[in-house]
């Protein structure tokens, strides 16, 4: 059996642009985005991911499909209401 030589290999050509480089570095997979919040401002967002049983989150994405409504959207509202009970029972105010 003959030996391979990759030196001798076709090497691909890079066809993408220094600009499209730049642009997915600056904006590409794994950076926030700007998105709406409450207050219709442009406020970055960030991941949480959790863990859930496999039930629990078979339920409330039931739910979620069965009264049309978004999983993130009721989490989001979840959380909004949880942390002003919370801050309100650690005392703090905002302006």
């Amino acid at each position: 059996m003959a030996k391979k030589n990759f030196q001798s290999a076709p090497k691909p050509k890079n066809s993408v642009s220094p600009e499209a480089i730049e642009a997915f570095e600056n904006g590409g997979a794994g950076h926030d985005r700007p998105r709406k919040t409450v207050n219709n401002l442009q406020e970055p967002t960030r991941r949480l991911s959790v863990d859930l049983p496999q039930t629990m989150h078979l339920r409330f994405k039931t739910a979620c499909s069965a009264t049309q409504r978004k999983m993130t959207k009721e989490i989001e509202a979840f959380i909004s209401g949880r942390t002003k009970e919370l801050e309100e029972e650690a005392g703090i105010t905002h302006k």
